[in-house]
């Protein structure tokens, strides 16, 4: 019989044996690589996925696979990651989309890319692949196949993840593109510079002479009359160029008050998609990338609790499981399991020496903590001031507020100094990507 076939009568059987969630995070990602001399190769596609089948679920693999193969086999699970290729229907796009991470090119950098956000690191769902799926046709056809393309969705699914992955994967194609991304509030902010400056042909030049703009949270021009003339203009001349624009925002285009019809009218004129909360089963992905990336262990029976509990956006699901990922490792655990993560919820310590009270935890309090921890006054932590010194205090405390205090974006920001939600992200991303800052966020926990 045709080793597929037989996998796929496998995989059958384990849907009706297992629960909905082990199935989706444990077995339907694996392959059957080959099957020679009752000697089974099992590819996942990540470490601890593979470990955990072998520790946990060899026995229902070796049933099934021993009932449609009338053999004795052994079983041998190893990372094997499948690519998922462009060219497959928007039906077809795997819920795993995972390759190896190259690191991030030069133009990328200077484009001001992030490194992470890329078509590698991203979970494609029920959620999110209509939009995933016109982004592989941008990428194919920059500026000819959704000019412009206007992504949409509430605050962390994935927006910013996926225009950037576009800019990363253009810049692969061509190298010498000319792509910038930047959120609307800095072209604000660069036309105000250049008013000051007088130097308005400089300003022009920079945006104008591109040949991609990849612009986060355009509702941010509402209302701002000269910078919606101005991004009008901007956009007339890309556009006509033939030149790639993509959006995103936090509601479509005509539901943007404040913004002027003609605008409108544009951003509207290419393809408008929207990216929605994740669903169950691609919480469970998430929850098992982001585990797997932090080097943690996740039983089945955690990650179904995690994404039964933490239902609202992708942001908020990866501060809470890099948040227990990094106690469990601070308190040399190996594996997180379901009382780990009901420890966290109820808000005791991983090794239950103390319980965070609603009372103590306050984002006052938490601020006021961060700042004695720095040796700085807790008005310069939220103040406006850009300093050296004050930047990575204001990051882990960024971090620990949206970890911790569980804040949204929006608040966070305000109590920072009034800074945009963007602003948090980059915070955030800097502190989840820094290994080095695990045990100075330990120490902070510890005290809190």
């Amino acid at each position: 019989m045709d080793t597929q076939l037989i996998w796929k009568k496998v995989k059958e059987e384990l849907k009706i044996d297992l629960s909905n969630g082990v199935f989706k995070v444990y077995i339907e990602p694996t392959t059957l690589i080959s099957l020679e001399n009752n000697q089974a190769q099992i590819g996942c596609p990540f470490t601890n996925i593979a470990q955990i089948n072998q520790q946990k679920y060899y026995s229902n693999f070796k049933t099934a696979l021993d009932r449609h193969t009338n053999a004795n086999n052994i079983l041998k699970f190893e990372v094997s990651a499948p690519i998922s290729s462009p060219t497959k229907s928007i039906d077809s796009t795997p819920l795993f989309s995972f390759q190896k991470t190259n690191s991030p090119s030069i133009s990328a950098l200077k484009s001001g890319l992030h490194p992470k956000y890329t078509f590698d690191q991203l979970i494609v769902g029920n959620s999110n692949n209509f939009a995933y799926a016109a982004a592989q046709g941008i990428v194919k056809n920059p500026g000819l196949s959704y000019n412009p393309f206007f992504i949409w969705g509430g605050v962390g699914v994935g927006k910013t993840h996926l225009m950037q992955a576009i800019g990363h994967e253009m810049l692969k194609n061509n190298p010498d593109l000319k792509l910038r991304y930047f959120p609307a509030e800095t072209f604000g902010n660069d036309l105000i510079a250049a008013l000051k400056s007088k130097n308005m042909s400089q300003f022009k030049d920079k945006y104008r002479q591109l040949d991609c703009i990849l612009v986060d949270d355009i509702q941010f021009i509402s209302g701002k009359d000269f910078t919606q003339e101005e991004f009008f203009h901007t956009f007339n001349t890309l556009h006509m160029a033939g030149k790639q624009v993509v959006l995103t925002s936090d509601r479509k285009p005509n539901e943007i008050k404040g913004l002027e019809d003609r605008l409108v009218s544009r951003f509207m004129g290419g393809l408008t998609v929207d990216i929605q909360s994740p669903d169950f089963e691609m919480r469970c992905a998430i929850i098992q990338d982001i585990a797997a990336k932090k080097g943690s262990l996740i039983d089945p029976d955690a990650v179904s609790f995690l994404a039964e509990k933490v239902d609202t956006n992708t942001r908020e699901l990866e501060g809470k499981v890099s948040e227990i990922a990094i106690s469990a490792q601070a308190n040399h655990l190996n594996s997180i399991t379901l009382e780990i993560v009901e420890q966290a919820f109820n808000g005791q310590s991983l090794n239950n020496s103390s319980k965070l009270t609603s009372e103590k935890l306050t984002p006052r309090h938490l601020i006021s903590v961060c700042a004695r921890h720095f040796n700085i006054k807790t008005g310069d932590l939220t103040g406006s001031s850009r300093k050296k010194e004050l930047v990575l205090a204001r990051h882990i405390t960024a971090y620990l507020l949206l970890t911790q205090a569980m804040l949204p974006l929006e608040e966070v920001g305000h109590l920072l100094g009034d800074r945009d939600h963007t602003s948090i992200m980059h915070a955030r991303d800097k502190v989840n990507t820094s290994p080095q800052y695990k045990t100075l966020i330990n120490q902070i926990i510890s005290s809190l």
